[in-house]
């Protein structure tokens, strides 16, 4: 029995994708340091959420995976089809139509089963891999990531788990007690705590929020014999996500392999647990797939596997309860993937979310390791910034599709507003839904992670080739001149804090870029933190705190000098009010009405 206690740089509790993502980066840019992963299962090892979205693939390449998994044999996913809404029409998120904004010879690629895929894809598939994802058994998967990390030197110990965690007074250290399946038990010392464990998070339980508009129960099962939806060219190596509604919730349908096949089928907790009173589960699942038209046809001769599941389990359910920590970041810690935030699977975001998050949260960390001139507090808050924008995103989407029996142009129009959140991008609103559904959001993610997949895509848009930074820099609101007898009405706080982006340099130096800007923690309005990217001189806080509380911009122009240093240049002062008035509404955090004329607002915000 260990009684020492061990010192190391991080303890990263989970070695799920998060957790395997954020050991594997903090190993790769920084060598030196020791992280430890504590995990309780033994890999392979079964987890539900099997489908990626293209959006991962920057961090795929990252890790050093990405040709792995393009050669391995997982199904690559070339979009989500979808029937919801007022009919049964199948519509398409088609990741192809991202290489350029026309479709390919002025016809939309939408049904290709029976199609020449190859000639389709002109110089062969691999130049658009960029915008294809991957079906996976995650048991693979899992353990492609874990003994990646393991390759770039962290410390796995699997069938290990932390018991607790516990701050040291006067530090940001942590001591970690362990206990692992052979009875050992043991302490730890870690400066930082990487919390990647999932919905059982040790640091973030108890102080979560749900959503209760999306309170569901999901049952699930694997086929064999089940005939496929969607194939291209007839071949059993690609095909899309296919979900559909049905009369009490809806369907994911989509193979992990040629005779393996994902089905699940989510409902709303009253419903499941009132149909359980009278049905068994598997019965249930049954009754769900067979309700939808699209593919009971499609699984007449089809068994469920035992052989998938874990104690050769046929179906198996799990609560789908969209839900985030009250606070994703503390002193010495942080939360990534579902330990941070959890959004109903609908769009296929889950894995995708962990792997960025543990990204992001890796870079943060490398950040704070290498700048200490920095408060590592404002660093891991602007994390905490990132966490909520890419969530809020997705989870307003989300809320959208449950909440509304609209027909596909209206969830393509909801989306424009979180892709084209400015409204200063020429895109089709399915333009802008294939790209939220392909998780790109285009600025600033067009200078980090996925620049190889938006730097082009925005280029072709703009005719542009420089300064994508700066597309959004247009007349929104209005002149300054203008701007003085305006009225102001606040939509969310907001603050001036740092922002963090990875730069295009960030296989070579591993860090991230920081600024400072508009930032706000409204879950509805989060989406908007990527709008119109500013950078802000930190000394203009004070007047973005005033400014929240004035009715007028020439009130605001008649405080802010009082809260600048003395002998600050007034006709300083009185442009830089100027200025975030309109970096504010630009962003959608304020509304700005000018005299006898309509609400302006940065974008349509909704």
């Amino acid at each position: 029995m260990a009684t020492s206690v061990e010192m190391v740089d991080c303890v990263v509790l989970g070695g799920g994708p998060a957790g395997s993502t954020f050991a594997a980066i903090a190993k790769k840019y920084a060598p030196e340091a020791r992280v430890l992963v504590l995990e309780k299962e033994r890999f392979p090892r079964w987890r539900i959420g099997e489908s990626t979205i293209p959006a991962a693939n920057g961090v795929f390449k990252d890790l050093g995976v990405y040709e792995t998994l393009l050669a391995s044999p997982f199904v690559k996913k070339m979009g989500v089809t979808f029937v919801w809404g007022r009919d049964r029409q199948p519509w398409n998120a088609d990741y192809l139509t991202l290489r350029t904004t026309t479709k390919h010879d002025g016809a939309e690629i939408i049904e290709v089963t029976g199609q020449d895929f190859e000639a389709l894809l002109g110089d062969g598939n691999k130049r658009d891999t960029p915008y294809s994802a991957f079906n996976v058994e995650r048991s693979k998967f899992d353990d492609i990531l874990l003994r990646n990390a393991e390759r770039f030197g962290a410390e796995v110990r699997e069938g290990t788990r932390a018991t607790a965690v516990t701050r040291v007074p006067g530090t940001s250290a942590h001591v970690i007690a362990w206990e692992d399946d052979q009875g050992a038990r043991g302490t730890i010392r870690a400066g930082f705590v990487m919390d990647a464990s999932g919905l059982s998070s040790l640091l973030t339980r108890g102080q979560r929020i749900h959503d209760d508009s999306l309170n569901n129960f999901a049952v699930y099962g694997y086929l064999r014999n089940a005939e496929w939806k969607v194939t291209y060219s007839g071949t059993k190596d690609r095909s899309t996500v296919f979900i559909a509604a049905v009369e009490k919730g809806w369907i994911w349908y989509f193979p992990l392999g040629e005779d393996l096949m994902t089905v699940g089928a989510v409902t709303n907790t009253r419903h499941f647990k009132d149909r359980l009173k009278d049905v068994d589960l598997e019965t249930f699942f049954w009754e769900m797939l067979r309700s939808c038209p699209e593919v009971a046809g499609l699984v007449e001769n089809a068994t469920l596997r035992d052989d998938v599941l874990p104690g050769n389990a046929r179906v198996g359910a799990c609560r789908d309860w969209s839900s985030w920590a009250r606070e994703p970041v503390g002193e010495g810690w942080a939360a990534a993937g579902d330990a941070a935030m959890f959004v109903d699977p609908i769009l296929s975001t889950g894995v995708t979310l962990a792997l960025q998050t543990g990204h992001r949260a890796a870079y943060t960390w490398l950040t704070a390791r290498r700048r200490a001139d920095l408060p590592a507090s404002s660093l891991w808050r602007a994390y905490a910034d990132y966490l909520r924008g890419e969530y809020g995103a997705f989870l307003r989407l989300a809320r959208y599709f449950y909440g509304n029996n609209k027909a596909a142009p209206s969830w393509w129009w909801e989306a424009q507003q979180l892709v084209n959140a400015s409204g200063r991008l020429s895109l089709s609103d399915r333009q802008a839904f294939t790209m939220a559904t392909a998780g790109f959001f285009p600025v600033p993610r067009a200078l980090g992670a996925a620049a190889e997949v938006v730097v082009p895509l925005l280029q072709g848009i703009t005719g542009g080739g420089r300064g994508l930074e700066r597309i959004y820099h247009v007349p929104g609101v209005p002149s300054h001149d203008v701007l003085p007898a305006c009225a102001l009405e606040l939509v969310a706080p907001f603050r001036v804090d740092l922002r963090t982006e990875p730069n295009l340099e960030r296989g070579v130096i591993g860090s991230l870029e920081v600024y400072h800007d508009l930032v706000t923690e409204e879950p509805d309005m989060t989406h908007r933190l990527a709008a119109v990217p500013a950078r802000i001189d930190a000394a203009l806080a004070p007047i973005a705190e005033v400014l929240q509380r004035c009715r007028t911009v020439s009130e605001l122009l008649e405080r802010a000098p009082s809260v600048m240093p003395a002998g600050t240049d007034p006709r300083v002062v009185r442009k830089a009010a100027l200025d975030l008035v309109r970096i504010a509404a630009l962003k959608g955090f304020v509304r700005v009405v000018e005299p006898r004329a309509s609400v302006i607002e940065g974008g349509a915000c909704g």
